[in-house]
């Protein structure tokens, strides 16, 4: 089942070439500027919408509302969602894991696209 809702998005510089990184998980850089959220459940803002080609390009973020968010793992359908390698989505693994999203549906593995519903609850360290 596909979901319809309004999104909440931002634009900002990209860092670097994020062409590649359509629909995963993006934090803010030192500068002020979009980059790929880091593994491990690290911090982030929300998921590119975009293909920003170079650096200083506009990038389109979801920040709230419904995504879609490319997955590095399997998941079940509302499993907490953190930031995992290259900003693929996976499952939180511990309470330390900043969770940016739920899962809205079984995603099989890795590379699947599918809806989350964004969170973005903050852990601080």
């Amino acid at each position: 089942m596909a979901y319809e809702g309004q999104g909440i998005d931002i634009s900002l510089p990209a860092a670097a070439d994020l062409s590649t990184y359509q629909y995963r998980f993006v934090a803010i850089d030192g500068n002020g500027r979009g980059t790929l959220s880091g593994a491990n459940g690290t911090a982030g803002i929300g998921i590119l919408q975009n293909k920003p080609g170079t650096a200083d390009r506009a990038m389109s973020v979801r920040i709230g509302g419904i995504g879609k968010l490319v997955f590095g793992a399997v998941a079940e359908e509302g499993a907490p969602i953190c930031s995992g390698v290259q900003g693929c989505g996976t499952v939180a693994a511990s309470l330390n894991d900043h969770v940016l999203a739920i899962a809205l549906h079984g995603v099989g593995g890795s590379g699947d696209i599918q809806d989350v519903l964004l969170v973005n609850y903050w852990k601080p360290a």
